[in-house]
């Protein structure tokens, strides 16, 4: 029998997607196949793009340098993996920066790599979508907290729709900068902080009825991350882990109780997040008290994810989960 030289098996097409933020940057590369998703290959690197922009309003040479050296050893594993197409957005650092466009200059010059810098409420839609289609369940409303370095969204919704929303000033590594500059942190330090969170927290949107809540991004991760005293990152054990609000408190009162240095040695949480780790916990935190919510279920999946589904325009039955082996 003679196979037809044009019924070639055609390879499934790969394409990958980058979140650019102010404390880190992260990678997805994924396979298309027959409107299936698969997630192949994913990365984070604490880069600190913000590293010092609350209070020169720029971002370093040093931060430039480290975003760029990222993202092109980024594309050195999208070249790698066949990735045929990149995309790239950046968030609440690239958007206050008065340097921004430096960057973006900078980063296409040398590696040629285009970036989007996206609105605090696209930034939501995208973190509310990834969220969605992971949980498949289109009637239920659900309210998702994205705790990043730079601000903090809030986003209620139901099916693919987003109802309310909300992008703050809320972040870890703005608020490690602003109020937490002893080592440990003193008490006064702390309540400052605490009631700026507080007074943010009014705008929270809550949906109607009853919702589910999600927290995404890498302060959530990392808390279950801590709670389970994982020794290195587990997808399968991080994503869709319910974190108890009063487990949360316990890790408080536990990075208040030690120095920078004392919380690298802590179980689970990654020796590059310990100085930033306090002030992200402590903003997810009172956002659950908040709400009343007595625990939240983690996802591993955020913006990077919620970017690929809206290029691909997949429905919620056909988005894949976890990572390939």
């Amino acid at each position: 029998m003679v196979i037809p030289t044009d019924s070639k098996k055609i390879p499934p097409l790969r394409i990958a997607s980058i979140d650019i933020g102010t404390n880190t940057i992260l990678l997805l590369v994924a396979e298309v196949e027959k409107g299936t998703f698969r997630p192949l290959f994913e990365k984070e690197t604490i880069v600190r793009l913000g590293d010092g922009l609350q209070k020169t309003g720029v971002i370093s040479p040093e931060a430039m340098e480290r975003g760029l050296q990222t993202l092109n050893h980024y594309l050195g594993h999208c070249q790698a993996l066949g990735a045929q197409k990149v995309f790239a957005v950046g968030t609440s650092a690239l958007r206050e920066a008065k340097n921004a466009q430096d960057f973006l200059k900078l980063v296409n010059d040398r590696i040629g790599l285009p970036i989007q810098i996206i609105s605090g409420e696209e930034e939501a839609r995208l973190s509310f979508l990834a969220v969605v289609r992971d949980l498949k369940d289109p009637n239920q409303s659900i309210l998702v907290v994205d705790v990043g370095g730079g601000s903090t969204e809030f986003i209620a919704g139901k099916g693919d729709r987003v109802e309310q929303w909300a992008s703050l000033t809320l972040g870890s590594v703005r608020f490690m900068e602003q109020f937490l500059r002893s080592d440990p942190v003193q008490e006064k330090e702390w309540e400052e902080m605490e009631k700026e969170i507080r007074k943010s927290l009014s705008q929270i949107p809550r949906p109607r009825g009853p919702f589910s809540r999600v927290a995404v991004g890498g302060t959530a991760t990392t808390l279950a991350s801590v709670e389970q005293g994982l020794n290195e990152f587990d997808f399968k054990k991080i994503h869709h882990f319910v974190l108890k609000q009063e487990a949360l408190e316990n890790q408080l009162r536990l990075y208040r109780s030690k120095t920078i240095e004392e919380r690298r040695k802590i179980p689970g949480l990654p020796p590059s997040r310990a100085d930033v780790i306090l002030a992200g916990a402590a903003i997810l935190y009172l956002a659950m008290k908040e709400l009343h919510s007595p625990s939240i279920l983690i996802s591993c999946h955020g913006i990077r994810y919620g970017l690929l589904y809206e290029k691909l325009n997949f429905p919620i039955s056909n988005c894949g989960l976890g990572i390939a082996d």
